[in-house]
């Protein structure tokens, strides 16, 4: 009796073990909105900082391909191929609502790494790391150049991102 348990024991440290390894993302992405079908991309192909995060249409450009930069477990520092910064929220303290801007990447800077959390085959929420925040379209339908927000989490597909190996040439 006391080897079942033993082997029971065993046999659940091992899956949770197994199943709370996170898997690096390496390489350049872009990354797509499960619900919208949008990218992430700076607005415009712009490098000035402070550049609004938008959502985009599907292309092979740089300026919507992100390099992903482990940090630590799941999260990262997304590099963007183009202006080679990254984004953030535009307030010093993130908050529901609060619209993400393109800022130099300043490397173990809290205030931009990303978790990205499995959410299904394929599929991320992606939050921004210590906090309650989720990268977030503003708009529903997917608007070319509409905002990107940080929110609450909601469990809606609007939340959602998959990511896909880009290496853009322009």
């Amino acid at each position: 009796m006391q080897a079942l348990r033993l082997s029971i024991i065993i046999s659940a440290m091992l899956f949770l073990s197994f199943n709370s390894i996170a898997q690096n993302i390496k390489g350049t992405y872009a990354i797509k909105n499960v619900e919208t079908g949008m990218l992430l991309r700076i607005k415009d192909a712009n490098k000035t900082n402070g550049t609004p995060i938008v959502a985009y249409s599907p292309v092979n450009w740089k300026c919507v391909t992100w390099d992903f930069q482990h940090v630590d477990g799941q999260s990262y520092q997304l590099r963007n191929l183009y202006s080679n910064k990254t984004f953030q929220s535009i307030n010093t303290i993130p908050a529901p609502g609060v619209a993400l801007e393109e800022q130099p990447l300043i490397a173990k800077q809290t205030i931009q790494q990303y978790e990205f959390i499995p959410a299904g085959k394929d599929n991320y929420l992606i939050r921004l790391k210590a906090t309650d925040l989720y990268i977030t379209p503003s708009d529903k339908d997917g608007t070319s150049n509409s905002p990107i927000i940080l929110a609450k989490k909601d469990g809606s597909k609007l939340q959602q991102w998959t990511i896909y190996e880009q290496h853009p040439e322009m």
